[in-house]
C-alpha cells in the first residue's frame, strides 16, 4: 500500500436509506426492516409501530475515493 500511487480511483457515492422510528427513535436501515415495523418497539412493548421518518445524509464537504489498486479510502475536503 505504501508503494501505491493511487492512479485508479473510484468516487464513493454515499446514499442514505436510514429511517428513524417516531416512537422510540431507533435509527435503522430500510433493509433491516424485515417486517415493516420497528423491531425495538416490538421487543420492548410488543407493539408494531410502522411510523418512520427518513433520515437524510448530511451534506458534508468531504468527498471519498476508493483506490482500485490497494483498496484504501481517500478523503478529500
Amino acid at each position: 500500500m505504501e508503494n501505491c500511487k493511487h492512479e485508479i480511483l473510484t468516487l464513493v457515492i454515499e446514499k442514505s436509506n436510514k429511517v428513524r422510528c417516531r416512537h422510540c427513535h431507533l435509527t435503522i436501515s430500510e433493509d433491516e426492516l424485515e417486517n415493516g415495523y420497528c423491531p425495538e418497539c416490538m421487543e420492548a412493548h410488543n407493539v408494531r409501530h410502522c411510523d418512520f421518518d427518513k433520515v437524510s445524509r448530511p451534506d458534508s464537504p468531504t468527498t471519498r475515493y476508493y483506490c482500485e489498486n490497494c483498496g484504501i479510502i481517500i478523503e478529500c475536503r
